[in-house]
């Protein structure tokens, strides 16, 4: 009687207990879960180099250093870029880590979705700029100019 008592817990227990995410991943495409990707340190450095700093120039940004997640990485060229007429998949997100100075003031970043860019800037505080939950006119506006590979403009000057 006990170990049946132990086995229908233990089986309740696995069915009630499942998180709502594992059923719909799209519930975690949040301004707040994609910072605290932004935040990990595990992602790829544009020429695998951390030291690269962007000077910004051609952009609204600023000087920025840029980073790929694994997915987005992996379809780069062994110089970092995006080989033309190729798209990144879904679940790819390129981050643009914004300096002034020394101090890292900014993340903007693209996280691919459905076939679409989601798009924010939130201050590495949590303070949300720009929310991807937000019409992304503004950042398409740029990232839509001539030469852009999948709406990644940094490619045609760096």
């Amino acid at each position: 009687m006990k170990y049946l008592l132990v086995f229908t817990t233990v089986i309740f227990s696995l069915l009630c207990c499942t998180k709502e995410q594992g059923k719909n991943p799209s519930l975690s495409i949040t301004d707040v879960s994609l910072l605290d990707s932004c935040a990990q340190s595990i992602h790829a450095y544009y020429n695998s180099d951390p030291n690269i700093l962007l000077s910004g120039a051609h952009g609204p940004h600023g000087t920025f250093k840029l980073r790929f997640n694994n997915i987005a990485n992996k379809v780069l060229t062994d110089k970092g870029k995006l080989p033309l007429g190729t798209v990144f998949p879904d679940g790819s997100l390129v981050i643009k880590d914004i300096y002034s100075g020394s101090d890292l003031t900014l993340y903007a970043f693209m996280y691919k979705h459905s076939g679409s860019w989601l798009w924010a800037e939130v201050k590495p505080n949590g303070s949300i700029l720009h929310s991807v939950n937000e019409n992304s006119g503004v950042c398409t506006g740029c990232h839509n100019q001539s030469g852009n590979r999948d709406l990644v403009v940094s490619f045609n000057f760096y």
